[in-house]
């Protein structure tokens, strides 16, 4: 009994390769960190360091910590525990007047031969490199920082809604000045620390030697919808600024018609002291 011919041109079935994936992780956990006195104070070893951006390797393999001034921390492929003991860590860097944290979580899949696309809730790419990571990792702090900022925006947004119902019902917007100069305060600070703090910075060096990082830096960035936000921050803080421009003149005014009443009363005053003394003083 003969066996069965051999097909010279018959293809062996291929195997899908199964895309590796790594979590990234981001939390906005101050409004600023000084990224040296971080570094110095906890005594990290850095494979990179500058003003804005500190990456810390951590013990599993590409692992990393990413740390950024404006307030931001990414952990890229970092065990629970890892991350769970450095979050613990930079809590003392927390200021009091530091808001309500924020954070978000992203993948990052990698499988050789895969189209490099970037969907909602992950990355695919076909290759991993240091370059690409740090990215991701940018992109994916300054969304949950842009996250904080809005969320303190809306915040002032109410409270100036408050004091302009207030105004349009009672004929005053505030319980006294103190409150005024508070609320002013607040204002001019939060937007200082988003022009200052939060500027959205040009792509890294590496995209421009690099047409795959430069499409993955635009897609990822367009997917978090970056510049629209960022955007969106200035609009709401110019209303903000006018609200704000608007109870300043109204506060003006009103201690000017004060300032007016006085002198008036001060003018009646002395002339019903004239006439006393012309009429009643002999």
């Amino acid at each position: 009994m003969s066996s069965a011919p051999v097909q010279p041109n018959a293809v062996s079935p291929t195997i899908a390769a199964v895309p590796k994936t790594y979590t990234v992780r981001a939390y906005h956990i101050a409004e600023r960190l000084r990224l040296k006195e971080v570094r110095d104070r906890l005594g990290y070893d850095t494979t990179e360091f500058s003003n804005y951006e500190v990456i810390v390797p951590l013990s599993a393999r590409d692992a990393y910590m990413f740390l950024y001034s404006f307030g931001s921390v990414v952990f890229f492929n970092a065990p629970d525990l890892e991350v769970d003991h450095e979050m613990s860590r930079l809590r003392i860097f927390r200021s009091p007047t530091d808001g309500e944290r924020t954070s978000d979580a992203f993948l990052v899949e990698v499988a050789e031969g895969a189209t490099n696309k970037v969907f909602f809730d992950r990355v695919a790419i076909n290759r991993l490199s240091f370059q690409s990571t740090k990215i991701v990792a940018m992109l994916l702090g300054q969304s949950t920082a842009l996250e904080y900022y809005d969320i303190l925006i809306e915040n002032l947004l109410e409270q100036t809604g408050k004091f302009s119902r207030k105004l349009e019902k009672e004929g005053k917007f505030l319980e006294g000045s103190q409150d005024l100069i508070k609320f002013i305060g607040q204002c001019l600070n939060t937007k200082q620390e988003i022009i200052s703090r939060l500027h959205i910075v040009d792509a890294p060096d590496e995209v421009w030697e690099d047409n795959e990082l430069e499409r993955l830096f635009l897609e990822l960035k367009a997917m978090l919808e970056i510049d629209g936000r960022y955007r969106a921050l200035e609009y709401k803080i110019r209303i903000i600024q006018e609200s704000v421009e608007i109870i300043v003149d109204l506060s003006k005014s009103r201690k000017s018609v004060q300032l007016e009443m006085i002198i008036i009363v001060l003018i009646a005053t002395e002339i019903l002291l004239s006439l006393w003394q012309h009429f009643f003083v002999k």
